[in-house]
C-alpha cells in the first residue's frame, strides 16, 4: 500500500526530503505493508541518496518487564550481538556441548543464589565452573562478527537502543548491500544463541554502576521516576535493578525472547534508495517463514491511579542543584496532548516564560524549561530548572507556581501562539532532515497506534484553540498533585567535615 504525504510545515523556508532545498513543504512517499506472519514494513524511497537506513524495531521495552525481570530487554540488546547458530561462531556444533553444560549449571547457580546470595559457596563454585567452560568455548566464538559484517560492507551508524516502549537495531548500508540487513536480522530473530551470557551479565552490572549508581544525577532521576509512577511499569529503570540483573538466567531470557522478539511484534523501516516492490519480495523471502509467538503476550493493562497529593523528594549531592516537577497527563491518543505541546512551547526555550523569568530576569538559574512526553498509556509533563549554587530552591518553586498560575489565568497572546506553533513545526522539519530521523518518527507513531498520525500532527497542532489553553493548564498542571524533586548541596556535617 502506498501513500504519499505532503506536510505543510512553514510559510517560508523549510526543508525538502531529498535535498534540503528551501521549499514550503515536505513530500514523503510512504509504502506500508505487512507480511502474512504479521511483521509490518514501512518503506520511504529516496533516489537522491546512495544509502538506505535500515531499522528493525521491536515493540518491547521496560514496560514489558516486572519484578525479577527488569532490564531483560536491555540485556537482550547486548546478547543480540553475540550471534546466532551461523553468525559469531567458527563451529556451532563444537559449541553445543559447552552451551548444554553451561545451561545445566545456570539453573544450579540460580538456586544457590536464591538460597545464599552471591557469597554462597555453591554459587561461587558453579560460577567458577561456568567461566571455565566459557574460556574453552571461546575457542569457537567469532567475537563481534555482526559488527564486522556490517562494517566490511560499508555499514555506518551501527547501533542499538532500548527504551521503555521499544527496542531498535540500526544500520545504514549502501543501496546494494541492504540484503545483508535482511539476512542478519532474520537470523537473529529466528536463531539467537545466548553465548557468553554470564560474562555479558557482568558487563551490564558494571554498566549500571557506571551510568546510574555512580552518577548522582542519573541516580536522582531513577528514584524520581520511581516515585512519579506508582503503579505503571514505566516506574522501572530500563537498565534494570541490580538485584534483578544478578538473578537473570538463560531460561528467563529465552522466555522473554520467545514472547516478544517475534515478527508480529516488529516493524522494519527502510528509508533511502530502495525499490519498495523488490524490497517487499526480499523481506517476505527472509522473514515471511518466521512463525509468530506461540503464545500472544498479554497487553500491559496497568494504568496510573489519579494523584492524591504531592510527592516531594530531596537528594543531597555536590552536583548542580536543580528543581523538577512532574505532572500526570493522559496517554496517547488524547486530544489534550496537542494543547500540552503548545504549553511546553510557551514555557520552554530561550524565548519561553520559564527561561526569561528564572534565567534572564531573576538570574536564579542557568537553564529552565518544560517537556511534554507522549506515552502509550500514561504520559508526563515535566518542568525543570537548573539552579545557581547560591539559589534558594524554595524561591524557584514559588516562581514555577506563579508561572503556572499565569497560564491558568491568562490566555497566551496570538504572537506567542504563533511563535510556539512555528517552533513546533520547525522542530518536526528538523527531525525529518535525515533518513534516520524519518525512520524513528515513523516507527514511534506506529508504536503509538499508526505511522499515519505523524503526518496528522501538524494539523492537530494548528487546530489547538488558544482560548482552551488556560483550562488545559488548570486540568493537568496542578502543583499540589505533582511529584517534586530537588537536588541540593550537601551540608558541611553531611560531608563529614568539621
Amino acid at each position: 500500500m502506498k501513500k504519499t504525504f505532503t506536510i505543510i510545515l512553514l510559510l517560508t523556508a523549510a526543508l525538502s526530503f531529498a535535498e534540503k532545498r528551501e521549499k514550503a513543504d515536505i513530500s514523503i512517499p510512504v509504502f506500508y505493508d505487512s507480511l502474512t506472519n504479521g511483521m509490518r514494513v514501512i518503506i520511504v524511497p529516496d533516489s537522491n541518496v546512495a544509502v538506505v537506513s535500515c531499522r528493525l524495531y521491536y515493540f518491547v521495552g521496560g514496560m514489558n518487564e516486572g519484578p525479577g525481570t527488569t532490564g531483560l530487554s536491555h540485556m537482550y540488546e547486548h546478547m543480540m550481538f553475540k550471534g546466532t547458530k551461523r553468525i559469531g561462531t567458527h563451529d556451532y556444533e563444537a559449541e553445543l556441548p559447552y552451551l548444554a553444560k553451561i545451561d545445566s549449571l545456570d539453573q544450579l547457580l540460580y538456586r544457590a543464589q536464591l538460597r545464599g546470595g552471591d557469597e554462597d559457596p555453591d554459587y561461587l563454585r558453579y560460577r567458577e565452573e561456568i567461566f571455565a567452560l566459557l574460556a574453552e568455548q571461546r575457542e569457537f566464538i567469532r567475537k563481534d562478527e555482526i559488527w564486522e559484517l556490517y562494517r566490511s560492507n560499508g555499514g555506518t551508524a551501527l547501533n542499538a537502543w532500548t527504551s521503555r516502549d521499544m527496542t531498535a537495531y540500526i544500520v545504514t548500508l549502501p543501496m546494494n548491500r541492504v540484503e545483508l540487513f535482511y539476512w542478519i536480522e532474520a537470523d537473529r530473530m529466528q536463531n539467537p544463541v545466548l553465548r557468553e551470557f554470564h560474562s555479558e551479565r557482568d558487563v551490564v552490572i558494571d554498566e549500571r554502576k557506571m551510568r546510574h549508581d555512580n552518577r548522582p544525577l542519573n541516580r536522582y532521576f531513577e528514584r524520581l521516576n520511581a516515585l512519579f509512577y506508582t503503579a505503571h511499569p514505566f516506574r522501572q529503570p530500563v537498565i534494570g535493578w541490580e538485584s534483578d540483573i544478578r538473578a537473570y538466567t538463560k531460561e528467563k531470557m529465552m522466555r522473554h525472547i520467545n514472547r516478544f522478539y517475534t515478527p508480529e511484534n516488529a516493524v522494519i523501516v527502510l528509508v533511502g534508495n530502495i525499490d519498495p516492490t523488490a524490497a517487499l519480495l526480499d523481506l517476505d523471502r527472509y522473514f515471511g517463514g518466521i512463525p509468530r509467538a506461540e503464545v500472544t503476550p498479554d497487553e500491559v493493562v496497568t494504568r496510573e491511579p489519579p494523584a492524591v497529593g504531592a510527592t516531594r523528594f530531596t537528594m543531597r549531592e555536590d552536583v548542580e542543584p536543580r528543581v523538577d516537577v512532574i505532572f500526570q497527563i493522559p496517554g496517547y491518543p488524547h486530544d489534550d496532548l496537542y494543547a500540552l505541546d503548545i504549553i511546553e512551547g510557551v514555557l520552554s526555550g530561550r524565548s519561553g516564560r520559564l527561561y526569561k523569568r528564572l534565567v534572564d530576569q531573576e538570574r536564579l538559574c542557568t537553564n529552565a524549561g518544560a517537556s511534554n512526553s507522549f506515552r502509550p498509556h500514561n504520559g508526563s509533563f515535566h518542568i525543570f530548572a537548573s539552579l545557581k549554587n547560591d539559589t534558594d530552591p524554595a524561591r524557584v518553586e514559588a516562581i514555577i507556581r506563579e508561572e503556572i498560575e499565569k497560564l491558568i489565568n491568562e490566555t497566551p497572546s496570538d504572537r506567542e501562539i504563533t511563535r510556539v506553533s512555528n517552533s513546533i513545526r520547525m522542530s518536526l522539519a528538523e527531525g525529518l532532515k535525515s533518513l534516520e530521523g524519518i525512520s524513528d518518527r515513523l516507527a514511534w507513531f506506529e508504536r503509538l497506534g499508526s505511522w499515519e498520525d505523524l503526518f496528522d500532527y501538524p494539523r492537530r497542532i494548528a487546530e489547538v484553540d488558544r482560548a482552551a489553553i488556560p483550562g488545559i493548564a488548570a486540568k493537568y498542571l496542578r502543583p499540589d498533585f505533582a511529584t517534586w524533586g530537588f537536588i541540593v548541596p550537601q551540608t558541611t556535617n553531611e560531608k563529614g567535615e568539621n
